[in-house]
C-alpha cells in the first residue's frame, strides 16, 4: 500500500470516529479521489475490523458504537476528542504505553488502530476491551475491581506495575483546583497511579477545562512529575496552575 493511500485510510477512520458515520460521496470530494478508490479503501477498513460498511458510506463497527454513545454522553466530550487525537501525535510505533481508567484515555484508545505494534497495559476494563479488539498486544492488570469506574485496583495491580516497564504512561484525573497536583476521589485509584508514575519514562497528563475547577480527595503527583499536559484552550490564570508541568499542550 501506497504511503499517500495509508494516509487517507487513516483520515478517513478518523472522521468516522468523529462523526459516526460517513458517505463514499462526500469522501471522494474531500480527498479529490474517485468513488471506487474511496470504496477500496473502506473495504480496507472494515477487512482490518474497524469499520463496517453501509449503503453509500461507513460507520463504526458495533462494538466500537457502544463505546462512541457512552463516549458522547461525558462532559466536555468535544474537548476531550480533541485531546485525545493531540495526545496520539506522542506515541510512537512499537512503544509500550500505559493508559489509565477514564473518558479522555478510552477516547484515546479508539484511536489507537491508526498506531503500529503497540503493548498497551491497562487496568481499565473498557479501554481492555477496545483494544483486544486491534492488533495490538495488550496487557489487562489483574486486581481487585472498582465497579463503578470497571477498573483493577490493589496490591495485585500494584505488583504487576512494578514489574514491568512502560515508555509513555496517559494519566487522567478528578481535578486540581487550589491544588499543586492531580486529584482522584478513590484512594485505590490514586495507588494505582502511583505506581503507574514510577515505572514510566514519558508522563502525560490529560485534563479538559472542567477539571481546572474541581478537586477530588486524594493528590496522586505534582504537576512537576509530568512532562506533559494534554488540554483545551487555556486564559492566563489556569496556564498559572499548571505552570509546574514541564509542558502545556493545548488541543485546538
Amino acid at each position: 500500500m501506497s504511503k499517500k493511500a495509508e494516509n487517507r485510510q487513516s483520515d478517513i477512520y478518523s472522521q468516522i470516529l468523529s462523526n459516526g458515520e460517513v458517505k463514499v460521496v462526500d469522501l471522494a470530494n474531500v480527498h479529490h479521489v474517485s468513488m471506487e478508490t474511496i470504496r477500496t479503501d473502506l473495504s480496507t477498513l472494515e477487512n482490518q475490523g474497524l469499520i463496517k460498511k453501509i449503503h453509500g458510506g461507513a460507520t463504526l463497527k458495533d462494538s466500537y458504537s457502544e463505546v462512541s454513545v457512552e463516549y458522547k454522553m461525558t462532559e466536555n466530550a468535544s474537548d476531550k476528542q480533541l485531546i485525545a487525537k493531540k495526545a496520539l501525535e506522542y506515541i510512537q510505533d512499537g512503544s509500550t504505553i500505559f493508559l489509565d481508567p477514564g473518558s479522555t484515555t478510552l477516547a484515546l484508545a479508539k484511536y489507537l488502530p491508526l498506531k503500529k505494534d503497540l503493548l498497551v497495559i491497562t487496568n481499565s476494563l473498557k479501554i481492555a476491551q477496545l483494544v483486544v479488539e486491534t492488533n495490538h498486544d495488550l496487557i489487562f492488570l489483574g486486581g481487585k475491581m472498582l465497579k463503578k469506574a470497571k477498573a483493577t485496583t490493589g496490591s495485585f495491580t500494584n505488583n504487576h506495575l512494578d514489574s514491568l516497564h512502560i515508555d509513555t504512561c496517559f494519566i487522567g484525573c478528578d481535578g486540581f483546583m487550589n491544588m499543586d497536583g492531580p486529584t482522584t476521589f478513590a484512594f485505590e485509584e490514586m495507588e494505582v497511579k502511583q505506581h503507574v508514575l514510577r515505572n514510566s519514562t514519558n508522563k502525560y497528563l490529560l485534563a479538559d477545562i472542567s477539571k481546572f475547577h474541581k478537586t477530588g480527595t486524594y493528590k496522586f503527583a505534582d504537576f512537576s512529575d509530568f512532562d506533559c499536559i494534554f488540554t483545551t484552550f487555556l486564559n492566563n490564570y489556569e496556564r498559572r496552575m499548571v505552570k509546574d508541568v514541564q509542558k502545556i499542550v493545548m488541543a485546538l
